[in-house]
Formats: structure tokens, C-alpha cells, sequence
């Protein structure tokens, strides 16, 4: 189509922008001068200049383009969400939240402004402005929204309380983060600990950076939560849920401190992993395996209420010792964990508080 002389209507405009004729946009766009420009028309040579022919495209241009289009038709959501979107993809995210801001304030109701926010936030490092920004889209979607469901699980990944530290009254259980790097790797070079806690956590520091860079993602996709124990603002200890499996709703519990530590914080420790696994997640079952070389650790386990499910003989391969273990299978359930005095007391004293039941949320 030749469309010199032809100037489409708004709907045909449209229309070409949605089905990406580029060739037809860029043939309208020659004939035209500046003063000729209305919004729309700015807005598709921006969208031209972002998104179509490599030999078209400068995303310096385009964000201007769309920043005037913007400016002419300050009413149109979708000059403003479509800016963002262009500032994102081209690496300037502070600026693609700031205007998914500014379009949230001024369509608080849209949907779309909802989800630039989170997708910016989260472009941005900022877990909780994204997780305000999704959540936000998901209380404004219809039910029957086709994207419903996958920005549901975006959000549910950035949750708060996947984040969160765990506080009692003595230890604080925060997760695992790059500040750690120095004390990950004095715990993993110490073979003693590292045998009763993961005898095969490898010890190298590109490993341990893999890991750390691991740990920024969500749990809901690594299906792991691992902290570090602080006590007075020193790191002293790690504890995990691994294997963290959301659809049979159990996890592997781990705690571990290097050297000699009380075992009170031990304990402390490991009733705030549990309440969590309970109490927040809702977990059904929370299991732990002790080596057979380590009775203390397989008493203590009995005595924060775990049962001894089973024996698993000869099933570990330790490369120190070359010698073959059996590994004692643990687990706790909800039931076993609220209804026990005991641990409920020992919780009021070193947590001050009684966990309470829950379920995910």
C-alpha cells in the first residue's frame, strides 16, 4: 500500500501499530512535518524507533518521542505505560519506575500501570515495591484475566514473608546474603561442621559466590531458604528448609553452628526455623537426616520433636573418613510440634511468644 498523501485514521493508525506494519508507519511518517505530529502519531514513531526494524531503531529517540506523546495527551494511560515499558527495556530503570509511578498515581484503577510498577521495581532490585506493584494488579484483574495466573505467581514470589527475619530473644535468623560471603566460607573449609551439617557443600569461593547469587532469587523458584544465625550482630550459625516442595508441602530442615556454641541458641535456632515452616508456611511434614556417626545430633534432633522414621543403611559415602554411614530419617509435624508442652514452654521462654498454627500464605 502506497501511503504517501493518505493519512489514516486513528483506528487504521492503531491497527498498523498492533500488527507491527512497520513499512506502512514509516511510509505515513516521511510525508509528514513535526507540526503535522498529534500524539498518536508521535507515539508510533516511537514505537517505530523502539520496536521496529533493526535499521529503525534508536531508543534514545524513541523515549523522547513517547515522552511527547506523553506530554500531549496526558489523559492516555497507554502513552504512559508504553514509555515505561521502552525506559525498561532499554536499561533505564529508575526512570521506568518513576513514570509507572506517576501512571499509578494518576489511573490508580489500571491494571497495566499496575504490573510496569512491579516489572520496573523489580528491574530495580526493590522486591517490595514490585511485590505492592503485581499485588496491586492482581486486586484490579477480573477473574477471568488470561494473565491472572502468571502474575499470581509472580507475586507470590516476592512475598514479604519469604524475606522476612526470623527473631526470638536471643538469635536472629536473616537470610543469606553476600555480607556473609567471608563466614560461608569459613564454615564450609571446616570439615567437622560441614560434615554434620551438608557433607557435600563444596567449599570453593566460586561456589559459594554461585550460591550467594542463588540466594536473591525468590524460595518459590529455588526451592530453598537459607539464613545465617545472628547473635549480638555476629554471624554464628546457618540453618535452611531445602528441598522445599510447596505441592507436597514439606521441606528438609538444616541447622549447623561452627565450633562451640550454647546449646540453648541451638534450640532457640531451630524453634524459629520450625515455627516458620508451620507457622507461616503451613508446612505438613518438616524432616531432617542425622549421620549415623553423630549421635548427639540424632538426640537432640528426638528432643526438639521429631520421630525416628526409619534407617537408611549404608546410603552416605563420606570421602574423609572413606567410610560408608547409615543415615537416620527424622521428621515433625504440625500435631507433634503445637501440642508438645514442652517445646511450646521452651518456645514462650527463648522466643517469647507460643507459635500458632497457619497456613501459606
Amino acid at each position: 500500500m502506497d501511503t504517501d498523501g493518505i493519512h489514516p485514521s486513528g483506528e487504521e493508525l492503531n491497527n498498523w501499530l498492533q500488527r507491527g506494519e512497520w513499512g506502512k508507519i514509516k511510509s505515513y511518517l516521511a510525508v509528514l512535518s513535526h507540526n503535522q505530529y498529534h500524539a498518536m502519531i508521535w507515539l508510533a514513531k516511537g514505537l517505530l524507533q523502539a520496536y521496529g526494524p533493526a535499521a529503525d531503531r534508536n531508543p534514545e529517540q524513541a523515549v523522547l518521542c513517547l515522552e511527547k506523546a506523553c506530554e500531549m495527551a496526558p489523559e492516555e494511560i497507554r502513552y504512559l505505560n508504553t514509555l515505561s515499558e521502552v525506559l525498561l527495556q532499554s536499561g533505564a530503570t529508575e526512570r521506568a519506575l518513576e513514570v509507572a509511578k506517576t501512571a499509578g498515581r494518576l489511573f490508580p484503577n489500571n491494571s497495566l500501570a499496575a504490573i510496569a510498577r512491579g516489572r520496573a521495581a523489580l528491574a530495580c532490585g526493590d522486591k517490595q515495591e514490585a511485590y505492592q506493584g503485581f499485588q496491586s494488579a492482581l486486586d484490579q484483574m477480573p477473574e477471568d484475566s488470561p494473565v491472572k495466573r502468571q502474575i499470581h505467581t509472580i507475586a507470590f514470589g516476592l512475598a514479604p514473608f519469604w524475606w522476612q527475619d526470623l527473631v526470638g530473644k536471643n538469635v536472629r535468623l536473616v537470610r543469606m546474603n553476600r555480607s556473609h560471603k567471608e563466614f560461608l566460607l569459613s564454615c564450609r573449609n571446616d570439615n567437622t561442621f560441614r560434615h554434620h551439617y551438608n557433607l557435600f557443600q563444596k567449599a570453593s569461593p566460586e561456589l559459594v559466590e554461585k550460591d550467594l547469587k542463588r540466594a536473591e532469587k525468590s524460595p518459590a523458584e529455588t526451592n530453598k531458604i537459607e539464613w545465617v544465625v545472628e547473635k549480638d550482630g555476629r554471624a554464628i550459625g546457618l540453618a535452611a528448609l531445602v528441598d522445599l516442595n510447596l505441592k507436597n508441602s514439606r521441606a528438609e530442615i538444616l541447622v549447623g553452628f561452627p565450633g562451640q556454641t550454647s546449646g540453648l541458641v541451638s534450640v532457640e535456632a531451630t524453634l524459629l526455623v520450625l515455627e516458620y515452616a508451620f507457622s507461616v508456611l503451613g508446612l505438613c511434614k518438616v524432616y531432617s537426616y542425622v549421620y549415623s556417626d553423630n549421635p548427639n545430633g540424632q538426640r537432640n534432633t528426638e528432643h526438639l520433636g521429631f520421630e525416628r522414621e526409619g534407617l537408611l543403611r549404608s546410603h552416605v559415602f563420606d570421602p574423609e573418613s572413606e567410610a560408608r554411614l547409615d543415615l537416620n530419617v527424622n521428621a515433625c509435624f504440625p500435631d507433634l510440634f503445637f501440642k508438645n508442652t514442652r517445646l511450646m514452654k521452651m518456645a514462650a521462654r527463648l522466643l517469647g511468644r507460643i507459635p500458632e498454627p497457619g497456613t501459606l500464605r
